[in-house]
């Protein structure tokens, strides 16, 4: 649907045992201030070989990060509440510091010494909370669990912080949840969720949504620490996705980060973002707000937008021809009642995309992209924010893309000979 534009440490980490721990750590049942006996179980009678995350499970348990019930369970479909989620965390960090909780909710709680290792790593933030009030048994969701993980790893590697705090700052950010721009999602957890989609360590649901106010498992939050353990040996630059959507954040396109395109001497995108480009046929002033490469070069498309905007059932033809496919974000203002098609007719290609988002995508995302191409949408003295569909560039040695305003700023890649 076409909408009018509203206005706008380094901590070392120590090496985990390598077989399964002799005295195991108390877990936590979910009944407030109450603690399940010790248990040294790795496999669970309610855990088969055949759960999807049984390996993960026995992997936690042998390190013992999360441990089992006495009674032979692991209660693998049960909500992780936040004070489980600081105990773990805390075993996987292991450190001795410790900062005095101001929460009002949990001077005797079992998990007391978790959350104060956890706010003097800085996993959990004082600030997070309202009223001194921590909440200790109310289950996680995956906001804020996305907001654990990417401050934990801040801790670890402050590269992680500046990823966190270029996302947060800039006004370019886009990060590729259907929440974005359709609703329910806290706009302070989008930088967070940003790291954790760009790391792996969440990910999105079949209808590619994040549910970002849903719960987590025991099951899956196994998972969970098994990736985060291997993510903290590693830095930002070693996520492709996490770079494409710094990249977004910082100069509003992705394409160094999943083309072979490169700057030279001249500004990339970023030197045109939101400067006025008059159509030669008279029919209005756009400005190009975001620029998203998607590869589609070979059999599979790639990019961490790419479930965002390319429909690979339906846009399979296009794929394996050597061509990136570009998704342009514009700000338009007609001079008179016009359509797409005669918006593109008399006009630079880059600034006048030809085809519209697929419409799977459009819905899906909720993403505000005309319906047709030729019936007059864009009405005279409205002004209009929306997506189009690029017909792409070809990626061959010599090959250039560019355009420029009306000021005469530019954009300028080329593929390196």
């Amino acid at each position: 649907m076409l909408h009018k534009k509203s206005s706008n440490k380094n901590l070392m980490i120590k090496a985990l045992a390598a077989s399964v721990m002799t005295a195991a750590v108390v877990i936590p049942v979910v009944t407030e201030n109450v603690q399940a006996a010790p248990v040294t179980k790795t496999t669970f009678k309610d855990v088969s070989k055949s759960h999807w995350a049984y390996e993960s499970i026995k992997q936690v348990a042998e390190n013992g990060l999360v441990t089992g019930y006495e009674d032979g369970t692991y209660k693998p479909s049960t909500q992780v509440t936040r004070a489980e989620f600081a105990t773990f965390l805390s075993r996987v960090f292991d450190g001795k510091d410790r900062t005095t909780a101001k929460f009002t909710d949990v001077g005797s709680h079992w998990a007391i010494d978790a959350i104060q290792e956890g706010l003097a790593v800085g996993f959990i933030q004082e600030s997070d909370y309202a009223n001194n009030k921590f909440g200790p048994n109310k289950p996680m969701t995956r906001g804020e669990m996305s907001r654990w993980l990417a401050n934990g790893l801040a801790h670890v590697n402050v590269d992680y912080g500046k990823a966190i705090e270029e996302m947060a700052n800039s006004n370019l950010t886009i990060i590729p949840i259907p929440e974005f721009y359709g609703g329910g999602v806290n706009k302070k957890d989008l930088p967070y969720i940003g790291v954790a989609l760009g790391t792996g360590l969440l990910s999105g649901y079949e209808d590619f949504s994040f549910k970002p106010n849903g719960n987590t498992t025991r099951a899956e939050v196994a998972t969970i620490l098994i990736r985060f353990m291997d993510t903290m040996k590693k830095a930002p630059s070693d996520f492709k996705g996490l770079q494409e959507l710094l990249e977004v954040a910082n100069t509003g396109t992705n394409i160094l980060t999943i083309s072979n395109y490169k700057k030279t001497k001249y500004t990339g995108y970023e030197g045109v973002l939101g400067k006025p480009h008059t159509y030669l046929n008279k029919t209005g002033v756009a400005t190009i707000e975001r620029a998203i490469f998607i590869d589609t070069t070979g059999p599979k498309p790639k990019s961490i937008f790419k479930d965002m905007f390319f429909n690979e059932k339906a846009e399979a033809p296009l794929l394996n021809k050597g061509v990136y496919g570009i998704y342009y974000e514009y700000t338009f203002k007609p001079s008179r009642d016009v359509s797409l098609h005669s918006i593109r007719n008399g006009s630079d290609m880059h600034f006048a995309s030809s085809f519209m988002v697929n419409k799977n995508k459009v819905e899906q995302f909720n993403l505000s992209s005309p319906k047709t191409t030729t019936n007059n949408e864009f009405l005279k003295g409205e002004t209009y924010r929306y997506w189009a569909q690029n017909s792409g560039v070809v990626n061959k040695p010599g090959r250039e893309l560019s355009s420029h305003a009306d000021d005469g700023s530019l954009f300028y890649y080329e593929v390196p000979k």
